[in-house]
């Protein structure tokens, strides 16, 4: 039974005897959040927390991501994480059906979670944070390149803080919150190399759904920072021109990719407006 002020924090085991961290709390309908590139359920620790107590409220850990397994032997290519979510989730909660968060390359899962007709059936809505159907950012593509050359590590502090959270927030959330980026920072170089380079590869690779977002038929929020130099919000304008059944809300003034950090309480609005309407 789960308590709803305590946040439950287990593992399950899914195919090859591969274990998966995730954390919940509270009960109703399922709300499944999943991270993005180098991050963990720590991530939305505080949106577990704020939707618990009208939602049973899910965080978990990719393969290789954060307190889960990180088996060297796997490929970590995006389709590979969405069906080890979708084996994570039945071993959670069985066949229910739930509303998908995914903020950045845990986007992209959802969209390629949504764009299968096996998996689809399981969505009752979908929300897209800070991503995009199509990988569209040089930038990002040289950045990979300098960190397969060996230029760059992300188990360097110095590329960590300077590159990575360049990337991830604007400079007033990096001047505000300094424990928050610090944390970030340290659980970020916690993660396998191989693993982000893998995950890397196959987003700039192999990755592209843009074909199906017009089939794509559930209530469906998309979410992007005005600033966000990551993944840029012409990404989101694309999808909610695609996507039939889409919002689109756009947070400002001067949000980066982390919105749920740097635009908290508008971030927390919009899903609320959201999931009331679904």
């Amino acid at each position: 039974m789960i308590i709803t002020n305590t946040i439950i924090m287990p593992y399950v085991e899914i195919d090859k005897g591969y274990k998966v961290y995730y954390i919940e709390k509270g009960k109703g309908r399922n709300l499944v959040f999943i991270h993005g590139f180098l991050g963990s359920s720590w991530l939305f620790e505080a949106q577990l927390d704020y939707f618990s107590s009208n939602f049973h409220t899910i965080a978990i850990d990719h393969l290789g991501h954060g307190k889960s397994d990180k088996p060297e032997s796997e490929s970590y290519e995006l389709t590979d994480l969405t069906n080890f979510l979708d084996a994570t989730l039945s071993k959670i909660i069985g066949d229910e059906k739930i509303i998908l968060v995914g903020h950045s390359m845990g986007g992209m899962i959802s969209l390629l979670y949504t764009s299968n007709p096996n998996l689809a059936k399981r969505l009752d809505g979908l929300i897209l944070m800070s991503t995009a159907p199509k990988l569209n950012n040089p930038g990002l593509v040289q950045y990979i390149k300098d960190l397969k050359s060996g230029e760059m590590s992300l188990k360097d502090r110095e590329t960590i803080e300077t590159v990575f959270v360049g990337l991830c927030f604007q400079r007033k959330a990096r001047k505000e919150q300094t424990n928050l980026i610090k944390e970030f920072a340290d659980l970020t170089l916690q993660n396998e190399e191989y693993v982000g380079l893998r995950t890397m590869e196959s987003i700039v690779n192999n990755y592209n759904v843009e074909d199906k977002l017009s089939s794509i038929n559930i209530p469906t929020l998309i979410l992007t920072g005005d600033k966000d130099i990551f993944i840029l919000p012409d990404e989101s304008k694309l999808m909610n021109q695609k996507i039939p059944n889409s919002k689109l809300v756009i947070l400002t003034p001067k949000i980066g990719h982390m919105i749920q950090y740097e635009a908290t309480e508008d971030y927390h609005k919009a899903i609320e407006d959201f999931l009331g309407e679904i």
